[in-house]
């Protein structure tokens, strides 16, 4: 599911980015989009730098081979680089935190766990919480702009309701104990502050480039609500630091 979502995502940025008269690498770039969370599932996140560079190689080539200055290659490989990294990097720790699911996990009771999957459940329901409540409270309260220039409807009150929301939300999954592997409330509020931030950094991200391409949304596949990019910003950085901090943080471990 991760790669299919990387793939669309990754074809709905080449789309909107060709419209504004770039020429990014589209195959090299679906490729790298498609190939990283295929990888970092397979074989860890520790082999996103040899993809990374597979994928600036096939970009070069790309350009080099071109007929003359006129395919302006700096600025195309550019954004071709963005999209990969930004979706296809980012978005494959998506994969890596599923991955630990294939690494045979026990709980300080001796019971067998899937890391992975049950990770990737609590950081949506973290990202979910998070848009919710700033969403709710922003539209409440909201009265100053977190960055105006970038959305003037994302408001400080917002962000402030997202992140009681979402350490909230963190709070009730420790209570209710519907996780095996994060088994302490320190750990959850943890990962609340982690997704609190990221998650909002994910999403300023992406209205950012669509002012910049003065675009509404980067798809329409979702009808009334954008596309896959639109939905799913506020993971792409919230994944990655997710699964640095399970993988520092061993939560299984802590009783």
């Amino acid at each position: 599911v991760i790669t299919i979502v990387l793939g669309m995502a990754g074809g709905e940025f080449f789309d909107r980015v060709r419209e504004k008269s770039y020429e990014p690498a589209t195959v090299p770039g679906l490729a790298a989009c498609i190939a990283a969370p295929l990888v970092a599932y397979h074989y860890g996140a520790q082999w996103l730098g040899l993809v990374t560079f597979f994928a600036f190689a096939a970009c070069a080539v790309t350009y080099i081979g071109a007929r003359s200055l006129e395919s302006n290659p700096m600025p195309n490989m550019a954004i071709s680089m963005l999209g990969i990294v930004w979706i296809g990097i980012l978005g494959a720790h998506g994969a890596a935190i599923v991955g630990l699911s294939n690494i045979p996990f026990v709980s300080a009771d001796g019971i067998p766990l899937s890391v992975g999957t049950d990770t990737l459940a609590v950081l949506a329901v973290a990202v979910v919480a998070n848009d919710v409540g700033a969403l709710f409270v922003g539209s409440a309260v909201g009265k100053s702009p977190l960055r105006a220039w970038i959305s003037p409807n994302k408001s400080i009150e917002g962000f402030v309701g997202g992140t009681l929301t979402t350490l909230g939300a963190m709070v009730l999954v420790g209570i209710t104990g519907r996780s095996d592997t994060w088994n302490s409330t320190g750990d959850l509020l943890l990962l609340g502050l982690v997704v609190a931030f990221t998650a909002p950094i994910g999403d300023l991200t992406e209205s950012m480039f669509k002012r910049n391409l003065d675009v509404k949304d980067f798809g329409s596949i979702i009808k009334g609500h954008g596309g896959l990019l639109d939905r799913f910003d506020g993971f792409l950085f919230a994944m990655p630091a997710t699964y640095y901090l399970v993988s520092a943080l061993q939560p299984w471990v802590t009783k």
